[in-house]
């Protein structure tokens, strides 16, 4: 026979068993909502400022400079005359005397000491004199290639506050 106390009590304990499990669900739900995702290690490299003279060296006026450049490596390889090398794409800021500034990206060997060097970015192609991708030596590798608009991501978020940008760089009379 079964004792009024005794289901009373089996109510009461299941009631606060099942409050203690929302409670501690609630919780967990909460702490995970708190909890950013482990971030991933950035794909952007800082290239060297020591480079930059020598892709610079390719701009095709005196008027233009290169600056805020960063490096993705690219899971391709250049492959020139048999020998194969690692790959990075290198975007920069073009920019005009008036500030305006453009991204270019470019394709290099080495991120630290001087490299091959060829144009990728419709940008790069205009404002610089380098190869352009696509020779048997980077066959395939284009803007769509992993990592190149990657390093366009990473001039954008590094840009210095107040910059011109987006606009593309405007002929000057001399």
């Amino acid at each position: 026979m079964e004792s009024p106390l005794l289901h009373k009590r089996s109510q009461v304990g299941r009631a606060a068993t099942m409050a203690t499990r929302v409670v501690l669900g609630s919780l967990v739900i909460i702490a995970g909502a708190s909890c950013k995702p482990a971030a991933k290690p950035s794909q952007c490299l800082q290239f060297s400022a020591d480079l930059m003279p020598a892709f610079a060296g390719g701009l095709v006026r005196k008027d233009l400079r290169l600056a805020n450049a960063w490096a993705v490596k690219s899971d391709q390889m250049i492959d020139s005359a048999g020998v194969k090398f690692p790959a990075y794409f290198v975007s920069a800021d073009i920019i005009a005397s008036n500030g305006e500034a453009v991204p270019g990206t470019w394709l290099t060997t080495e991120i630290t000491k001087p490299g091959l060097i060829y144009s990728v970015s419709p940008q790069a192609q205009k404002y610089t004199t380098w190869a352009k991708s696509g020779d048997a030596s980077t066959a395939g590798i284009t803007m769509q290639s992993a990592g190149a608009k990657e390093s366009v991501a990473c001039v954008l978020n590094n840009r210095p506050a107040g910059s011109a940008t987006g606009t593309t760089p405007k002929a000057t009379t001399p």
